[in-house]
């Protein structure tokens, strides 16, 4: 689950109908922001990512980046390194040597399990597959704040709200909340964002050569 979130991690309709309609002014928010995001070539941030349970009162935090550029990217953190290089992504388990090959995964075909497959769907905020509420202002560290909760429309996914972080001056994402039907809940504070480095190809290219010994598992089918 955590990998799925990240990887950006990096969120049932059931009693929240009412809350669940479309809003105007989060709307606005929404594609204002996702339009600023898209429009950059280029995308580097830290991230804190922190998963927790309700049922065993539990928490844990881990630090990665994520650099992407166009459809690329390259995330790491925990004890994992994931390229994609515009066709296949490459999960490296560092504390095994071992890689992991496979497709990625389809933001449409998303029930839950594998949201926010491409780390840059966190940047984008794809409003039309949820219905948006302005919650109001909250100061997130320094920084004033948009808060909006996002309901999915499809009943069938595993979480029930996205609660969603940005700046009002900026329009840059500076957190996510994920809320799950079992409890669970997983969140993204990004810091450190920085638009339209240059960053080398290389970045999103997963070299074998580096770590001998490497055990090489092919998923894609």
């Amino acid at each position: 689950m955590k990998k799925s979130i990240l990887a950006i991690v990096l969120i049932s309709l059931i009693g929240l109908k009412a809350s669940a309609q479309n809003d105007p002014a989060a709307q606005a928010i929404l594609d204002k922001t996702s339009a600023k995001n898209n429009s950059y070539k280029t995308i580097k941030a830290n991230f804190k990512f922190i998963s927790s349970s309700l049922k065993n009162n539990q928490s844990k935090t881990e630090l990665g980046k994520i650099l992407i550029k166009g459809e690329k990217y390259h995330l790491t953190y925990g004890n994992s390194d994931i390229y994609f290089d515009g066709k296949n992504v490459y999960n490296y388990l560092k504390s095994a040597n071992e890689l992991n090959i496979s497709k990625p995964e389809s933001f449409k075909k998303d029930k839950g399990s594998v949201f926010f497959s491409n780390p840059r769907d966190i940047f984008r905020l794809y409003s039309k597959n949820f219905k948006s509420k302005l919650i109001g202002d909250n100061t997130v560290g320094k920084q004033v704040c948009y808060e909006i909760d996002l309901y999915p429309i499809d009943i069938k996914v595993q979480y029930t709200r996205i609660r969603a972080h940005i700046e009002k001056n900026s329009l840059q994402i500076v957190g996510l909340k994920v809320f799950y039907k079992d409890g669970a809940q997983y969140e993204i504070e990004i810091s450190n964002f920085g638009a339209n480095h240059d960053i080398p190809e290389n970045e999103f290219v997963f070299d074998s050569k580096k770590y001998p010994g490497i055990q090489v598992n092919d998923m894609r089918f």
